[in-house]
């Protein structure tokens, strides 16, 4: 059962900030991160993959200076420790509280440390650092203000086929609701420019994926999806729930994103088309 993060009065409020050097102060975090390239990882019992990612992730990504931020999300191993050791700073959370919820934390850090632009990543080692140029570039060079990897797109080894086939029919979902071509509504391997992030009401604990994605389509913020590759995850097993799980969590985080966005005013559709979606979410919500 994950704990309940507290709403943030300041970003580093109840985290455990810590380096190379031993403890980070905020003041710290921005001469580090300041108008660079953050990349931020949220890691829950990953150590043994961390060791292995971090030491490959390049100083520059697309010729400006990265630093990464790993979000240890209450972590029973040697997270904090991996990470570094590994030359990141490590954000360490009191109690396990979700992906969704660590990256959270890790925004609101970068947004104070006044980071260029946010790259997310995962620690499992399924992404890897040599497409960090590719999903940066179309923010950095302006030419987008989102960018999101597509494995889609690029490539990816094979995986559990009621996933990949649960994925697939999201994708026709956020496509169909947000009127957006998306390939790849579950990739958390995304560029964003760091100053937007405010803008975005995220609350997911687990399924950030589709709700930042619907968050950031419906508020306006310019998207491109780019080719990345993803593979098996190097060690440990998978944080996920069952398929079953998975997919109903999924399906609500789409459906959730996708319902405030109705009632802020904001979305791609039309007005008349409106009432289609106010009834597949009374469907779900009657199911």
């Amino acid at each position: 059962m994950r704990a309940p993060l507290p709403p943030l009065n300041h970003a580093s409020d109840g985290v455990l900030l810590s380096a190379g050097e031993g403890h980070v102060s905020a003041l710290e975090m921005a001469s580090r991160f300041k108008d660079r390239v953050a990349i931020v990882i949220p890691a829950y019992g990953e150590a043994e993959n961390l060791a292995e990612l971090l030491p490959l992730i390049p100083a520059l990504v697309c010729g400006v200076p990265a630093e990464v931020l790993v979000i240890d999300d209450g972590s029973a191993d040697d997270t904090s420790g991996a990470a570094v050791r590994g030359g990141a700073v490590a954000a360490r959370l009191p109690a396990n509280a979700g992906g969704g919820a660590a990256l959270r934390v890790g925004y609101a850090l970068m947004v104070d440390a006044g980071a260029r632009i946010v790259v997310t990543m995962d620690a499992d080692g399924q992404h890897l650092p040599r497409d960090l140029d590719r999903v940066a570039e179309p923010v950095l060079s302006g030419r987008a203000q989102l960018a999101l990897g597509s494995r889609i797109l690029g490539h990816s080894e094979p995986g559990v086929f009621a996933r990949e086939l649960g994925i697939a029919l999201f994708n026709r979902l956020v496509r169909f609701l947000t009127r957006t071509r998306v390939t790849d509504c579950s990739n958390g391997f995304r560029a964003i420019r760091t100053d937007l992030l405010p803008e975005l009401d995220l609350r997911q604990p687990q399924f950030h994926a589709p709700e930042f994605l619907i968050e950031a389509i419906t508020r306006g913020i310019a998207l491109e999806e780019v080719p990345v590759t993803v593979v098996h995850r190097r060690h440990g097993h998978s944080k996920k729930p069952s398929t079953v799980r998975y997919g109903v969590g999924f399906c609500r985080s789409i459906l959730e994103a996708w319902r405030r966005s109705i009632g802020r005013g904001g979305g791609n559709l039309r007005d008349r088309e409106a009432p289609a979606v106010e009834r597949v979410l009374s469907e779900y919500q009657a199911g």
